[in-house]
């Protein structure tokens, strides 16, 4: 299975270099596709007549895997289809296909291409995971699926965490612009309880905004190394807030309600049930002195 990691950073020194990088990136996974994908409107039938479905997902990150992950199960409950995965699916790492598809028993794995969404039939939907429901005719519940049992840290019992971590999508979101940035940190300023702030060291793309939580505030940290700690990081808090990232949709999968930060750029757009997404350009916060604000912030510019 192709493992094509999205490993730029955007910086304004090298902007010529991280563009360049990109566009790699994606004739990359644009050749992973099949030349003639099966459209929305055409697949259900397909699968139906067929008894099975095989589905190719063109992007890597968690988010993107885990939109796909309640299909299989809920298929072959309802359909009596069964679900491939192809090996010409993109991940950005072998641990995501390792927890959300090795770990799923209702999926088998094949080198054919398959199907991904292609030709929306409807934009009115919360949720990808929801479309794709509606889109085979399943009863439906909006949320992703894993199969991993998270496991209690007992460091992080009942404790309030906050996870600044992001992937490549945080420009596209917004994560860099410095006035998101600045009301981040103010709105941690505003937690009641003593957080405890996750650091991702399994990413290898530097985080500017968790140095800034560091720095500002001096939480407790707890390292995360991999997809499962991370789980079971978000099992065993109390209260969680993280980014519009696939922590986000993994809370979701495990069913844990969080409180989702994010910028007016993705807010708007696939909101899960369980989660209470907060729009931290739209908050009225308490207006911040000169002395305290960040000076900072346009070390991450991009």
């Amino acid at each position: 299975m192709p493992i094509i990691s999205e490993n730029f950073k955007i910086r304004p020194r090298h902007n010529w270099y991280s563009k360049i990088i990109r566009k790699i990136y994606k004739i990359r996974v644009e050749m992973t596709k099949p030349r003639n994908p099966i459209p929305d409107k055409d697949i259900r039938q397909k699968a139906e007549k067929e008894g099975r479905l095989v589905i190719q997902i063109p992007f890597g990150g968690l988010g993107d895997h885990l939109s796909y992950s309640s299909l299989p199960e809920l298929l072959l409950k309802q359909k009596n289809i069964k679900t491939f995965i192809s090996n010409k699916s993109v991940f950005d790492s072998k641990a995501i296909l390792d927890f959300v598809w090795k770990l799923n028993p209702y999926v088998e794995f094949t080198d054919e291409y398959g199907w991904f969404t292609y030709e929306l039939l409807e934009s009115n939907f919360t949720t990808m995971d929801k479309y794709f429901q509606n889109l085979f005719g399943l009863e439906v519940n909006g949320l992703p699926k894993v199969y991993y049992k998270p496991k209690l840290i007992e460091e992080l019992k009942n404790s309030v965490i906050v996870n600044p971590s992001f992937g490549p999508s945080g420009k596209a979101n917004g994560y860099f612009d410095p006035q998101f940035q600045q009301k981040y940190i103010d709105y941690l300023k505003g937690i009641e309880d003593n957080f405890v702030m996750l650091a991702s060291t399994h990413l290898r793309k530097k985080n500017c905004l968790e140095k800034k939580v560091k720095k500002y505030l001096s939480p407790a940290v707890y390292k995360i190394e991999t997809i499962e700690d991370l789980a079971n990081a978000l099992f065993s808090a109390k209260q969680r807030y993280l980014m519009y990232t696939g922590s986000a949709s993994l809370a979701a999968a495990l069913r844990l309600p969080s409180t989702v930060l994010c910028n007016k750029k993705s807010c708007p757009f696939f909101q899960y049930s369980t989660n209470n997404y907060i729009d931290l350009m739209k908050t009225n916060l308490p207006p911040v002195s000169s002395s305290s604000r960040h000076p900072e912030n346009r070390s991450c510019a991009v």
